[in-house]
């Protein structure tokens, strides 16, 4: 019954009618209504289900909502953009926050959409749909769609998820399409190969990184092509092959040189498919094309080729970058070959580039710096910066490990979400391959020096990665602005902003075990990431063995959050934290300090204010008034206990010495009593 529901809704929406919800609803900002037994499946996203909903104040406009189930992070920063925008060729996106999602009971992150009224243009990349033969394609389809890039483009952002399957018709007669949402999931980590520009491609979906407006139109020219056509051009190819293919012949001969293309869309094609990145088209330039201005033809970029082949794995190479491709793809046996020197040989003698085979024989003997012998560590870094060298273009290539410098972290993050093995990050980033890559780059930009530094610091933290608010949590947050919490305290919330933090443990409090503490790894490590001001005091109290000592380094951290950023009260946390001051309170030497303290720490913790608990708790004349009575307190105690030792040790003998002592008083009273006689009768006679 359900899914005739369902389907009806989805018809209605297919029909040109938007889809109504029923049953209960949740409030997002208390405008609109999203109805979680109202799914649309047809408008879901690969990290997110959709919803009917509804706006309370303007009654059957047409919505829908976007709920992110998934659990890889959302483009917040990106939210914050394009939220409001009215764009042609662009899913307007109405409004966008956090709610109270009863299926998950959980806090999610909701988006409301102006809702699609013409379907999905591709449901599927294997599926084939009737040619767009528009002769109105390029002035209804194509230029709506770069102008909506170019209005990213002047928000700072990209949309990097543009694609047949990602793109909508906005109404029922189907005469014009929208990008699709770009938001609900990590940056291109849901991208078809076939969608992505070569040096994209070859990296793992996570690790793709935020990616430029190159990239963006690279996929608009794909996309472009698969509408033309009605099918995706590489269908029933691998992926590798696919990548393989466009290294090898370009991006447009392996989309469009077997396909029968409109005359007027070849020059535009062409244009966006450069695989050159200083060629490819962008905004300005197809605008210019759109106004009749006819641009000069794209050349394939020259590479230089050897004079005599390289044999790898029975199969020739002439170019560098074509054999740093095959030996990715065949990483143990690709290292003997390196190290042996056999391929240094061939750069200095078949390609006749010396300064390349210096670079190989450097980026070798980089890798000894981080182990002795033929490790296999020493191995895979000499790998890892020969292929750096072979091909500058390409992404950082360590084992199975793929991502461009800006990708590394998208990595870190899907690695850590999934539970998986993060030793190839942890590995990389240790090892300074990103400095690696780095030094190879043709042009300097500043940019370069910001990135040397945030990777030395990566490698600091990872050094120090026993202490809380270090190690591999602190990376992951300081490589993703857009990484949740991934503290298991805050597992059913949603925890992006440092201001979030203190009021989600404080409604926390009520249901946790008040002998935990609240600030785990993953909860320091977000706070030492996004906390603007310095805690480095705090954090190295927090580490400290002594319980009393990390108990003042959690509330004084917590206290810092609460003074910097509000709010104003957190009884709850109060409460919790109060339970778990013991150790500091009993750290008093004065029995009686110590229980007027602890009659005292109920009224503040009503008061729920962490900066008085902690000043009060650690008051600096409280401390040296104790320390002070304590001190005078030994000394009088080691002074009494001297007496009782010298009294013990004087007792033998105690009688003898009592009658001597009272003879000597006895002669000397006597002597006195005769003299003070014989004065008195002197002054008689003379007086």
């Amino acid at each position: 019954m359900a899914a005739e529901k369902d389907s009806v809704k989805e018809g209605a929406a297919l029909a040109g009618m938007a889809a109504t919800g029923t049953g209960p609803t949740v409030a997002l900002k208390d405008r609109f209504d999203i109805f979680y037994e109202t799914p649309l499946p047809s408008l879901d996203t690969p990290n997110a289900t959709a919803y009917a909903a509804e706006d309370k104040r303007q009654k059957g406009r047409a919505l829908f909502a976007l709920v992110v189930t998934g659990k890889m992070p959302a483009r917040v920063q990106v939210m914050k953009h394009l939220r409001g925008v009215r764009t042609p060729g662009l899913m307007g996106l109405v409004e966008w926050g956090v709610v109270e999602w009863p299926p998950l009971d959980a806090v999610r992150v909701a988006l409301i959409y102006e809702q699609p009224l013409g379907g999905r243009v591709m449901t599927s990349l294997t599926e084939t749909i009737r040619p767009i033969t528009d002769q109105h394609f390029v002035k209804n389809i194509l230029r709506p769609l770069c102008v909506a890039l170019g209005e990213m483009h002047n928000h700072g952002v990209t949309h990097r998820a543009i694609r047949p399957t990602n793109m909508y018709w906005t109404d029922a007669s189907q005469s014009r399409i929208v990008l699709g949402d770009c938001t609900t999931g990590p940056a291109a980590m849901d991208q078809p190969v076939v969608c992505e520009p070569i040096e994209s491609a070859m990296c793992n979906p996570e690790g793709r990184g935020v990616g430029g407006y190159d990239d963006d139109f690279y996929a608009l020219g794909v996309t472009m092509v698969m509408l033309l056509v009605g099918r995706d051009p590489t269908a029933g190819l691998g992926e590798l092959e696919i990548v393989t293919r466009k290294l090898h012949h370009g991006s447009y001969p392996t989309l469009a040189s077997d396909l029968r293309l409109p005359l007027n869309m070849i020059e535009v094609l062409r244009g966006l498919l450069a695989d050159d990145v200083g060629q490819r088209w962008d905004f300005e330039q197809a605008d210019l094309w759109f106004n009749g201005r006819r641009m000069s033809p794209v050349q394939a970029r020259p590479f230089k080729r050897a004079q005599r082949a390289f044999v790898f794995m029975n199969q020739e190479y002439l170019a560098p970058r074509h054999l740093a491709h095959a030996m990715a793809n065949n990483w143990d046996r690709a290292i003997p070959v390196v190290l042996e020197g056999k391929l240094e040989i061939w750069l200095r003698r078949g390609l006749e580039d010396n300064q390349l085979a210096d670079q190989v024989a450097m980026g070798i003997r980089n890798a000894t710096a981080f182990g002795e012998g033929n490790t296999s560590a020493v191995k895979d870094v000499a790998l890892a910066n020969v292929l750096i060298v072979l091909d500058r273009d390409a992404p950082i290539r360590y084992r199975e490990l793929r991502a461009h410098l800006d990708g590394i972290g998208g990595v870190l993050s899907a690695q850590m979400i999934r539970g998986k093995d993060t030793r190839l990050v942890t590995d990389l980033i240790m090892r300074d391959i990103p400095k690696m890559w780095l030094g190879v780059r043709e042009k300097f930009s500043p940019e370069f020096v910001q990135l040397t530094s945030t990777y030395k610091e990566l490698r600091e933290h990872l050094q120090d990665g026993m202490r809380k608010g270090f190690g591999l949590e602190r990376c992951l947050y300081e490589m993703n602005d857009n990484q949740y919490c991934l503290s298991p305290l805050v597992s059913r919330e949603f925890v992006l902003e440092i201001r979030d933090v203190l009021p989600v443990l404080d409604k926390l409090a009520a249901r946790m075990d008040s002998k935990g503490n609240p600030l785990d790894r993953h909860m320091t490590a977000f706070i030492a990431a996004r906390f603007p001001k310095d805690i480095g005091p705090q954090l190295l109290a927090l580490n400290e063995d002594a319980p009393k000592r990390s108990t003042l380094g959690m509330l004084s951290l917590l206290a810092v959050l609460q003074w910097r950023l509000g709010p104003e009260a957190v009884h709850g946390l109060c409460g919790w934290v109060g339970g778990l001051i013991g150790p500091v309170i009993n750290s008093y030497q004065s029995r009686e300090r110590r229980r007027s303290l602890e009659q005292e720490v109920p009224r503040l913790v009503r008061k729920g204010s962490l900066p008085e608990l902690y000043n009060f708790v650690d008051d600096a004349d409280e401390r040296k008034a104790d320390f002070d009575e304590f001190q005078r307190a030994r000394a009088e105690w080691a002074m009494t206990q001297q007496q009782i030792h010298a009294m013990q040790a004087g007792k033998v003998g105690a009688d003898k010495n009592a009658e001597r002592n009272g003879q000597r008083v006895a002669a000397t009273g006597s002597v006195g009593v005769g003299i003070v006689t014989t004065v008195i009768v002197l002054m008689g006679y003379l007086l």
